[in-house]
């Protein structure tokens, strides 16, 4: 799958959440979606960045094994990111948008590792020509948006240490 992510560390923010998560767990929801609404510009942005058609073949199913890899279409590539805010990991909390699509992640990141054989070259020759290198959609989205991202982050990491302190003073 095609991921993106990008991680601002801030010591005791599992802590904080934590806390506020044991004191009062309407508020962490809150957080939560309010982080997740934080990186909404990436997704609307990867969202209009899917071109409505690709190269010929594209439309027609191709299978890996029994997992059915395209066709693609434009709607369920939109339909195929979400978001998941997570502290379960690792000492910080992390937010991951993902592509659940397999043709929109193939799209975006084909070519990351090379091609195993000729047909697959031919393949990501032909979408770097018309589209790019990879990450082709997701961190291209991240990076026209990180600057807002990033400041706002930063506001919800301040409202989420100052809850956490006034609630356990």
């Amino acid at each position: 799958m095609a991921e993106v992510s990008t991680r601002i560390e801030v010591v005791g923010l599992k802590d904080a959440l934590k806390t506020l998560n044991k004191i009062d767990k309407s508020l962490r929801r809150e957080i939560t979606k309010d982080a997740k609404q934080i990186v909404q510009p990436v997704i609307n942005d990867a969202k209009a960045a899917y071109p409505s058609q690709l190269l010929s073949g594209m439309n027609r199913n191709w299978t890996q094994g029994k997992n059915q890899k395209f066709p693609y279409n434009q709607k369920k590539a939109q339909q195929g990111l979400t978001v998941k805010v997570s502290t379960k990991k690792s000492n910080t909390s992390v937010i991951t948008i993902t592509q659940k699509n397999p043709a929109a992640a193939i799209i975006d990141m084909a070519g990351k590792k090379g091609g195993s054989n000729e047909r697959g070259k031919r393949f990501i020759a032909a979408l770097t020509l018309q589209f790019g290198y990879p990450s082709r959609v997701l961190w291209p989205a991240y990076e026209r948006n990180a600057g807002e991202v990033q400041r706002n982050m930063v506001e919800l990491v301040k409202r989420i240490m100052s809850e956490a302190n006034r609630e356990t003073m």
